[in-house]
């Protein structure tokens, strides 16, 4: 299980080297061309610049915490697709995005990646970061299908 303290330090490890994320982002465009263009890819023509870059990074910090626990595998597409799938079924489902949120939390076993994503992308007036709701959205269901993915490894 991932703590909040690996998430952390993965930030930490993007503001200390810069270049640690472009090397990061670098490997998964090469690792996991898929992974990232459908995740990622697909959606970014539906947020704003500043979504896309704070959702990759938060993308980035994520990935980079279960990579320092175990090596990740590279997923296909039907398994990255199912992911998908399963989130946005939640996310379609209900109306209110805290009722999204602990659906999400009662489903995902990594309970502190969750709420760090919420933390992260939660309607909060002091965030430096504005993120649209139909962004919001997006980025939480992207968030979630990479969790889903990533712990169904680390299991």
């Amino acid at each position: 299980m991932i703590q909040s303290h690996q998430l952390d330090a993965s930030i930490l490890r993007f503001q200390n080297n810069p270049k640690y994320i472009d090397k990061l982002l670098d490997q998964l465009q090469t690792d996991q061309t898929l992974l990232i263009d459908i995740l990622v890819g697909s959606h970014s023509e539906l947020l704003t610049e500043e979504e896309v870059d704070y959702l990759l990074f938060l993308f980035l910090a994520i990935y980079d915490s279960f990579q320092q626990i175990a090596p990740i595998p590279v997923f296909d597409e039907s398994t990255i697709i199912k992911a998908e799938e399963a989130s946005w079924a939640i996310v379609n489902a209900h109306n209110a995005y805290d009722d999204m949120v602990e659906h999400f939390n009662k489903e995902i076993r990594e309970v502190e990646v969750i709420e760090f994503i919420d933390l992260s992308i939660a309607p909060d007036d002091e965030n430096e970061i504005r993120i649209t709701d139909p962004g919001r959205l997006l980025m939480l269901a992207v968030l979630s299908s990479l969790v889903r993915l990533l712990e169904s490894e680390n299991n």
